[in-house]
């Protein structure tokens, strides 16, 4: 039996991933699997709304009306938001730009899903825990077993540094420096590194359990694994977070309102940092961001809150008199083993 040839669709995606975003552009791996997982998401809509195997679809599957559809379907049934979309929808304007590039047969398709515009979104108040929730939350973790011990290992880590949740994910034992001065490399965006440093509690908590979960001194082994001892994912890391969110809640209630994930424990590490009276400067490089004019959200955020306690305090005074005050396999798999 022949073994069918590669039509346009997978020749165009093998060149996009194997060569123009890595060779070409030079983009990170954490971009170009966020490209993928796009990709592939994509390609698993169309071939469940035509009926047919990834293997059998084409350049033609994928027309403006397709990606229209399947923007839809995350945003309806899958339940994004529209931030969520628009990084779709920006991995595959990427790959029909490589498309209209190479392929200029394709140029009127190409350009017009390109025209396919970004939805504006009203911006959301950021979700972060609490210093007395975060409290709750490491409380919450029995520490009588060394998956418990890994947990709470990884949630005091994440709080310390304000890590993205792929930082943790790719630590690995040579990215620690567990003597003085404490600290952890932190591999970032663009290839970008930074030095985080450690709370000494932090430090010890880290110390006590790699010396008990470290089967190996290999500089390479990774910090945070599952039971099967293989590196856990940004899922696994997600479903800790919000397993011991969850048993805090009956504590601090205040939990069951937020919508809290990895990134909120970033951004609780940002506005901590600020209470405490680090400035923005100091801020922006501990969380690696690219401008400083991103870490000012959070100056907006601790105003927002003094303005309240303000306002609370005037509402509280006006109450008061002055004597009572108080001081399938082929493509999809192919793109899954990138």
């Amino acid at each position: 039996m022949s073994k069918a040839k590669p039509n346009a669709l997978a020749r165009a995606l093998h060149g996009f991933f194997r060569e123009y975003l890595p060779e070409q552009r030079g983009l990170s791996r954490h971009t170009i699997l966020s490209y993928r997982d796009t990709l592939a998401l994509l390609l698993r809509f169309v071939s469940k709304t035509q009926r047919q195997p990834p293997s059998g679809l084409d350049m033609d599957s994928v027309s403006p009306e397709t990606v229209l559809s399947f923007l839809h379907y995350l945003e309806k049934e899958r339940g994004n938001k529209v931030s969520s979309r628009n990084v779709r929808l920006s991995a595959i304007h990427a790959f029909f730009r490589y498309v209209s590039i190479y392929s200029p047969e394709r140029l009127h398709q190409a350009q017009s899903i390109l025209a396919i515009p970004f939805k504006r979104s009203a911006s959301r108040p950021i979700d972060y825990f609490e210093y007395e929730e975060i409290q709750a939350v490491l409380q919450s973790v029995r520490r009588d077993t060394l998956a418990g011990r890994r947990d709470y290992a990884l949630l005091a880590l994440m709080f310390n540094t304000g890590a993205r949740v792929q930082e943790i994910v790719d630590l690995n034992l040579s990215d620690l420096q567990l003597q003085s001065p404490l600290q952890v490399q932190l591999h970032g965006k663009g290839r970008k590194t930074r030095i985080c440093p450690l709370w000494p509690q932090t430090g010890k908590i880290l110390k006590g359990f790699i010396a008990e979960a470290a089967a190996s001194p290999d500089p390479h082994w990774p910090i945070f694994r599952n039971q099967r001892g293989e590196r856990l994912t940004r899922f696994g890391i997600r479903y800790i977070l919000n397993k011991y969110c969850r048993s805090a809640a009956s504590a601090h209630p205040s939990l069951g309102k937020k919508r809290l994930h990895p990134h909120s424990m970033r951004h609780s590490t940002a506005v901590h940092l600020l209470k405490s009276g680090v400035e923005l400067p100091s801020i922006s490089h501990w969380l690696g961001h690219a401008s400083i004019a991103t870490t000012g959200r959070y100056a907006k955020v601790d105003l927002e809150m003094k303005r309240e306690a303000l306002a609370r305090a005037a509402m509280f005074a006006d109450c008061l008199t002055p004597s009572t005050w108080r001081q399938s396999r082929s493509v999809l798999d192919w793109l899954a083993q990138l």
